[in-house]
């Protein structure tokens, strides 16, 4: 990838599995929710499950335990519906939920997994791009997914949260329980990694 291509790095981030984090009206769902009604939970797992999927698939690269994970984060966030504070959002909350049950699953990891993981289908918006433009571009997509998942998951983590699924330094920093400026720092760093992992050597020299 040349250096044109990479001064777009952020929005290549940003279209991969692009996520709706779009703000939704939580609390009379939840209200409903806690009185029994099932309509209400389902309206909240609809509103969540994509993110919640989205940033366990990141974390794990399995799409098999990440859905595991979703259906399990889900069920505590019901379990646990009486315990949420109506003040905090609640896809944060459930987000928060996801990434510690991601990290306890690979905190009992014991070995890397051999088998290779068939990567989601990207899908390019056709009455956007040429034929010529769509190749280049999941050309470019496809390194760059590569060289994602060639980072730690500290940073895959970071940087999905905010180009991926739209979140703020802010926000995030709820998600993981740390300041905002840890926030900066780390996606600063995560991106100076990403951006080395897609320039050849011998760019880099020069």
């Amino acid at each position: 990838m040349n250096a044109l291509a990479l001064d777009s790095l952020p929005m290549a981030i940003g279209m991969l599995m692009a996520e709706d984090a779009a703000p939704l009206p939580w609390q009379a769902d939840v209200q409903a929710a806690r009185k029994g009604d099932p309509s209400a939970f389902e309206a909240l797992v609809r509103s969540v499950q994509r993110p919640v999927y989205g940033l366990a698939l990141r974390l794990l690269q399995s799409e098999a335990e990440a859905a595991e994970v979703a259906q399990e984060a889900l069920l505590r966030a019901y379990q646990n519906l009486h315990r949420y504070d109506d003040a905090r959002p609640f896809d944060l909350w459930v987000l928060a939920i996801t990434r510690n049950l991601c990290l306890d699953l690979l905190r009992r990891r014991t070995k890397v997994r051999t088998e290779e993981l068939e990567p989601m289908k990207e899908v390019l918006p056709s009455n956007e791009a040429s034929q010529e433009d769509g190749a280049i571009a999941r050309e470019e997509r496809q390194s760059l997914e590569a060289a994602m998942e060639t980072l730690s998951v500290d940073d895959r983590e970071v940087l999905a949260l905010y180009y991926v699924q739209k979140r703020t330094t802010k926000e995030i920093a709820q998600i993981m329980g740390c300041a905002p400026g840890t926030i900066m720092a780390r996606l600063f760093r995560a991106r100076e990694k990403l951006r080395k992992k897609m320039t050849p050597a011998e760019e880099e020299t020069k």
